[in-house]
């Protein structure tokens, strides 16, 4: 089945091809939670309110071509409504949980990349998160966040400014 079709069949009540449509993109969705929050529970709690909020208002769905857009916005606003209720402090035992994958000598580069990214503000990130973790082009972040692309370009710009400034103080 093609993916407009199953946005289609998804709008008119399909669960079946709501699952299919949500399975198909979990994977990512976790990713770009776990990049906001740190923690895999916490991502994962980002990613079961999503797929909730998503499967509520999927009828509100006007463009089935925009699906994709649509509930990466809905994760991006459920990341920054879980940080807000949260300000939590990320500890170095959720980041050696996180990245197991990775050799012990990336660790600290990760950990300060991660740390890099926190300090800046929620605009900077999320363009960050969605252009190098989702690999978006800066159209697609542009209609995701809903603004112009040189509004997209010049966040991307200061976040880059301010993470080289931030990686070289760690160094």
């Amino acid at each position: 089945m093609e993916f407009e079709e199953k946005v289609i069949k998804a709008i008119k009540g399909d669960e079946n091809a709501f699952y299919e449509l949500v399975n198909e993109r979990k994977e990512q969705m976790y990713r770009t939670a776990f990049t906001y929050v740190k923690n895999k529970e916490d991502a994962l709690d980002i990613v079961s309110e999503t797929v909730y909020k998503a499967f509520l208002s999927i009828k509100k769905l006007k463009e089935p071509r925009f699906f994709n857009t649509w509930i990466t916005r809905i994760l991006i606003n459920c990341s920054l409504d879980y940080i807000k209720k949260n300000k939590k402090v990320v500890s170095f035992e959720e980041y050696s949980i996180a990245d197991e994958g990775i050799e012990d000598k990336n660790k600290e580069e990760v950990i300060d990349l991660h740390n890099a990214l926190g300090q800046l503000n929620e605009s900077c990130k999320t363009v960050v998160i969605l252009k190098y973790f989702q690999d978006l082009t800066l159209s697609e972040v542009a209609e995701i966040l809903q603004c112009p692309i040189g509004t997209i370009k010049t966040n991307l710009h200061k976040a880059l400014n301010q993470l080289r400034i931030n990686l070289k103080e760690e160094v």
